[in-house]
C-alpha cells in the first residue's frame, strides 16, 4: 500500500517542486505560464482525453457512465451547495462567494489527476473521470461563475456576460469536444487506426507533466497569505467533499471500484482555474493563491488517507 501510494504522489510533489523552483529562477513568467496552459488545453489535454476514450471497448464505456454521472454531479452541487453556505450563511459578498463555492467544488482532476489516477484506477478510468470533471468545469461552473462575477465589471463600464454565450463559447472548446467526439465514435463502434492514435498520444502524453509544472510555477508567482476562508475552503475541498462522497456513493450501492476512482478525483485539491479567474475580474486574488498553495500542499497527506482507506 505505502509504494502504491508513493508511487501516486511523486509525480505531484516533484512536478510541482521543479515549477516551483522553475519560477523561483525566474526562467518563467505569467505570461509565459500562459502559453504553456494553451497549449495543454489547446492541444495536448484535448488529445490525451480523446485516445484515453477512443482506446475504450463500448462495453467498458458503458459501464463507467454511472461513474462519470457521479463525478459531474457532485462537482455541480458542492459548487451550488457551497456558494450558498459561502453568501448567505457566512455574508460573504457574491464575487468572493463565487470564487469560494468554485474553489470547493472544481478539484484539479485534469492537471493532477492525469498524473497520479492512472497508477491507482488505470489509464481508461481515468480518462472517464477527466472527461467528466472538465464537461463540469466548462459547461457548468466556469460560465456560472464567468457570468456572476461579471456583473461587477458591469457595472464598472464592463460589457455583460451571458450564461448562453459563454456555454456556447465553452462547447468549441478542443477540451470539450474532443471527449465527446470519441464518445460517440466508441458509442458508435467505430475504430481510429492505432498508428494515429498512438501518434494523437505522442503529444498527449506531454499534457500532465506541463500542467503540473506550469502550477509549480503559479504557486510561486502569486504572494499567500493564509487566513481562516483559505482554511475553510482547504478543508472543504480536501476532506469534506471526497468524505461526504465517499459516504454517500457507498450507500447508493455503486460499485466498489467506481466509488473509489470518484473519491480518489474529488480529493484532489484546487484547481488553477480559480486563481485564473480571480486575476481577470480582479477579484480576492490573493485568497485563491494562497487556497490553491495550501490545498495542494495539504493534499499530500490528504489524497494519501482517501487512496489508503479507498484501497
Amino acid at each position: 500500500m505505502l509504494s502504491t501510494i508513493v508511487a501516486a504522489m511523486l509525480p505531484l510533489v516533484v512536478i510541482f517542486v521543479l515549477g516551483y523552483g522553475a519560477g523561483w529562477r525566474r526562467d518563467f513568467n505569467g505570461e509565459q505560464v500562459a502559453i504553456l496552459n494553451r497549449m495543454v488545453m489547446l492541444y495536448a489535454f484535448p488529445l490525451s482525453l480523446f485516445v484515453g476514450i477512443a482506446r475504450m471497448p463500448r462495453t467498458i464505456l458503458a459501464g463507467q457512465l454511472p461513474l462519470a454521472g457521479s463525478v459531474f454531479g457532485i462537482m455541480c452541487l458542492s459548487f451550488g451547495v457551497a456558494y450558498l453556505l459561502s453568501r448567505y450563511i457566512f455574508r460573504r459578498n457574491a464575487a468572493s462567494a463565487t470564487l469560494q463555492g468554485l474553489a470547493m467544488g472544481a478539484p484539479s482532476v485534469p492537471f493532477i489527476g492525469s498524473a497520479m489516477l492512472p497508477v491507482l484506477i488505470g489509464q481508461s478510468t481515468t480518462a472517464v473521470v477527466i472527461s467528466a470533471s472538465v464537461f463540469a468545469m466548462v459547461l457548468v461552473q466556469t460560465p456560472v461563475c464567468m457570468v456572476m462575477l461579471a456583473k461587477n465589471a458591469t457595472a464598472g463600464g464592463g460589457h455583460p456576460v451571458h450564461l448562453g454565450r459563454e456555454i456556447a463559447t465553452s462547447l468549441r472548446e478542443p477540451i470539450v469536444w474532443a471527449p465527446i467526439a470519441a464518445t460517440v465514435l466508441v458509442a458508435c463502434n467505430v475504430h481510429f487506426p492505432v498508428a494515429l492514435l498512438n501518434a494523437f498520444a505522442l503529444l498527449g502524453s506531454a499534457a500532465a507533466g506541463v500542467a503540473l509544472f506550469a502550477s509549480g510555477i503559479v504557486l510561486f508567482l502569486q504572494r499567500v497569505s493564509i487566513t481562516l476562508p483559505v482554511m475553510v475552503t482547504v478543508a472543504v475541498r480536501n476532506m469534506v467533499v471526497p468524505g461526504l462522497s465517499w459516504l454517500g456513493l457507498g450507500m447508493m450501492g455503486l460499485p466498489h471500484e467506481a466509488v473509489r476512482a470518484a473519491v480518489l478525483a474529488l480529493s484532489i485539491p484546487v484547481g488553477t482555474v480559480v486563481v485564473i479567474l480571480a486575476v481577470r475580474f480582479g477579484t480576492d486574488e490573493q485568497e485563491a493563491a494562497s487556497t490553491l498553495f495550501l490545498s495542494a500542499v495539504v493534499s499530500v497527506l490528504t489524497m494519501a488517507f482517501f487512496i489508503a482507506c479507498t484501497g
